[in-house]
């Protein structure tokens, strides 16, 4: 006879009665009838945590103000937005023959805040990155280092976009250093924890030749994250093409400024061209980035082959 702990790990149904059951002693009627009520008892708490779930879900929500009621009696305001200004295609032709260049520009300039940007902070990242691996240095180290990683990437690019202007002035510039500011402690983190899933077989052999720390990241530890590192630099460089398109809601430059000047007088069809635009711009940006990925894999494959 199957033990009843087992047959209770392996489904999540309660053991049903047999007949073989109805005339046994009273020991197996008294074990199977406890763990029907386990099976109960687990059900149940199941139901209490997901009726907790949804209780706070809808509480907080009420707390925001969350209101489908308003919404839906007001639908009209936002129908009226994008029917009669923002998709008329005519409206739109127009708008894009009157400002399809300064439009164009803005996005070159949003593809070149997130480009300078990163390619500003990657050093940065990688060094601390590296250094901040558990792998590789003491905990006296890699401790402090993961927490300045851990407060450089807590501060969203908005606000380091708003830091900035105070520094460098209104302008793309501003957006480069905040771009650069992420990719330091996103990068960072990310580059430490790749670090320290490497196999350290490889380390240990260097290791043993008496190679030093420089010596031995070299060989045996940059080798086994060199395709993890490039990879994760080109999905970054996705992100903050899109962080770039809204720095300059705050001044910071790049298609953000056409945008929130658009919304502040109330021109919805430029709006909506501003909007294509970053769209385009970032569909672009990930198809570029999608083939240089499937590259390396393809290299990468060959290599193993």
């Amino acid at each position: 006879m199957a033990d009843p702990e087992q047959a209770t790990d392996r489904s999540d149904s309660p053991p049903e009665r047999t007949d073989a059951d109805d005339v046994t002693n009273p020991d197996v009627e008294y074990e199977l009838e406890r763990v029907q009520q386990r099976w109960r008892r687990r059900q149940f708490g199941r139901f209490v945590v997901g009726a907790g779930i949804v209780a706070t879900v809808v509480y907080t929500a009420s707390w925001l103000g969350f209101d489908l009621g308003y919404l839906w009696d007001h639908r009209g305001n936002l129908q009226s937005v994008l029917l009669e200004e923002m998709l008329v295609p005519s409206e739109l032709l127009a708008e894009f023959q009157a400002d399809g260049p300064a439009l164009g520009w803005a996005a070159i300039e949003t593809l070149a805040i997130a480009t300078v940007g990163t390619a500003i902070g990657l050093p940065l990242a990688f060094c601390l990155g590296v250094l901040a691996a558990g792998n590789v240095t003491p905990r006296p180290v890699h401790g402090p280092l993961r927490l300045l990683l851990g407060a450089i990437r807590a501060v969203p690019s908005m606000v380091y976009a708003l830091l900035f202007v105070i520094l460098a002035g209104l302008g793309p510039v501003a957006g480069v250093l905040a771009i650069a500011m992420g990719t330091i402690g996103d990068l960072g983190r990310l580059f430490a924890d790749e670090m320290e899933e490497i196999d350290p077989r490889p380390v240990e052999a260097v290791t043993s030749t008496g190679a030093g720390l420089l010596e031995t990241t070299w060989a045996a530890r940059l080798p086994q994250v060199t395709t993890a590192y490039v990879a994760w630099t080109l999905f970054y460089l996705e992100l903050n093409a899109r962080k770039s398109s809204v720095l300059g809601i705050v001044g910071a430059g790049g298609i953000g400024y056409p945008l929130i000047m658009a919304f502040n007088a109330r021109n919805y069809t430029r709006v909506m061209a501003a909007i294509l635009v970053i769209l385009v711009l970032v569909v672009a940006v990930e198809a570029v980035a999608t083939l240089l990925r499937d590259a390396l894999d393809a290299e990468r494959r060959a290599a193993r082959e």
